[in-house]
C-alpha cells in the first residue's frame, strides 16, 4: 500500500479571484483527485471565496491570523505588530495541528508570507516555496527585512517553483545549488475555455477592448487609455472596458484623465467582476498593459475566451504571446506603439478574428 500524503497549502489570501490564490486552487483541485493525498489549507486573512470554494471540494482548512511580510505604509503597521505578537501562538496551535495530522510537506504560495518556512523550520518537514511574483517590478512590494533575508529563506529551502522564465531569471542567480528549481507556468482550469461563435468581423462596427485587474500602476491602465484614445483620434472606434475594483489613488488619477479629457464615451469603469467567461464573451480585444507580469492569467484567459490579445512585450507576457501569432505585443510603456495595434485590428478584422483563433 502506498503512503499517504498530506500537504500543508499556506495561503497569503482568500479570496477566489486574486491571480495567485486562483491559480493555487486550481492545482489543489487537480491534486485532490490523486489517490493517497490529502491537502490542508491555512489562510491568515478573513473567510472568502476561496476557502468556500475549497471546503465545498472537501479541502480541510484553517484560518490562523498571521502577519504578512509586505509593507503597507504606516496604515498597517499595527496590525503588523499586533499578528507578530500573536504569531507565537498561532505557531504553537499550528505546529500541534502538523504534528496530530502528520503533515508531510509544507508549501507556501507567493513571497509575501514565511509562517510556512518558520513551521518547516519548527518541524523539520520539506518546505516548497511557490513564487508568483518579482515584488517591487510588479506590485510594488517592499517585504520587511528586504529581499536579502527572502533569500536566506529560500536557500534553506527544500524546492522552488517559478512560474515564469522572467521569474526565474531574477531569483535563480541567489539561490545555491542542490535547491531544486524549476519552472511551472499557471495550471488554468478548462472551465476557461470560452470559444466564441461570432466574431466582429463586419469593418463599420466598433471594437470593444478591455484591461482586466486590479487599477494599479503597475497593471498600465492609463497606457491603456491614452493608447485608445489616441486609436479613436487616428480613425479608429474602440471602445475600452477597464475592470477591477474602483479604489485608490490611481483608479483616481485614471478616472480623472478620463473626465478630463472627456473620454466617458470611450472608456468605462465595469467595476470588480466575477463570472469573468460572460464578461469577456462581449469584448474583442485583451490588452496587457503590465510593466511586469510575473505570468499573467489574463493573458491566457483571454486566449482561452478567443480575445485577440496585445501585451506589452516585457516578463512573462513575452513568454505567452507569439507577436504575430498569438497576439501582438509593442514596446512596454509605448503609448504611440499600443494605438498603432488597436488601429491595425480596427482595420484588418481577419487578423483580428486569425490572432483571437490562435
Amino acid at each position: 500500500m502506498s503512503k499517504q500524503v498530506k500537504i500543508l497549502f499556506c495561503f497569503h489570501y482568500s479570496i477566489l479571484n486574486n491571480g495567485g490564490v486562483r491559480s493555487m486552487v486550481d492545482i489543489i483541485e487537480n491534486i485532490i483527485k490523486k489517490d493517497g493525498v490529502t491537502v490542508y489549507v491555512v489562510y491568515p486573512t478573513r473567510k472568502e471565496t476561496a476557502i468556500d470554494y475549497l471546503e465545498k471540494l472537501g479541502v480541510k482548512t484553517i484560518y490562523l491570523p498571521f502577519y504578512k511580510l509586505n509593507k503597507n505604509g504606516r496604515k498597517g503597521i499595527w496590525k503588523y505588530v499586533i499578528k507578530k505578537i500573536m504569531s507565537p501562538f498561532l505557531f504553537f496551535k499550528l505546529k500541534q495541528i502538523v504534528k496530530r495530522e502528520k503533515i508531510n510537506i509544507i508549501y507556501s504560495n507567493t513571497i509575501v508570507i514565511d509562517y510556512g518556512f518558520i513551521l518547516s523550520k519548527m518541524t523539520k518537514l520539506p518546505h516548497i516555496w511557490h513564487i508568483r511574483e518579482f515584488g517591487k517590478e510588479d506590485h510594488g512590494i517592499v517585504l520587511r527585512g528586504g529581499e536579502k533575508a527572502l533569500y536566506r529563506k529560500l536557500n534553506e529551502s527544500k524546492g522552488i517553483i517559478y512560474i515564469s522564465k522572467a521569474i526565474e531569471r531574477k531569483y535563480s542567480p541567489h539561490i545555491r545549488k542542490g535547491i531544486f528549481q524549476k519552472v511551472v507556468y499557471n495550471d488554468v482550469l478548462k472551465a476557461f475555455i470560452n470559444k466564441k461563435s461570432n466574431f466582429n468581423i463586419n469593418p463599420d462596427n466598433s471594437l470593444k477592448a478591455t484591461i482586466i485587474g486590479a487599477i494599479q500602476e503597475g497593471k498600465g491602465q492609463l497606457v491603456a487609455v491614452k493608447a485608445v484614445e489616441k486609436a479613436n483620434k487616428l480613425g479608429a472606434k474602440i471602445e475600452l472596458h477597464i475592470c477591477g475594483e474602483k479604489i485608490g489613488s490611481y483608479y483616481n488619477e485614471v478616472n480623472n484623465y478620463v473626465k478630463n479629457h472627456k473620454l466617458s464615451d470611450q472608456v468605462y469603469f465595469d467595476g470588480f467582476k466575477t463570472k469573468m467567461n460572460e464578461y469577456r464573451t462581449d469584448m474583442d480585444i485583451g490588452i496587457v498593459a503590465s510593466r511586469s507580469e510575473a505570468f499573467g492569467r489574463v493573458t491566457v484567459e483571454g486566449m482561452l475566451s478567443n480575445l485577440a490579445m496585445i501585451g506589452a512585450d516585457s516578463a512573462a507576457t513575452s513568454e505567452l504571446i507569439t507577436d504575430n501569432v498569438t497576439g501582438l505585443l509593442y514596446k512596454n510603456g509605448d503609448i504611440d506603439e499600443l494605438a498603432e495595434k488597436l488601429v491595425y485590428l480596427y482595420k484588418d478584422r481577419k487578423k483580428l478574428k486569425e490572432l483571437a483563433i490562435n
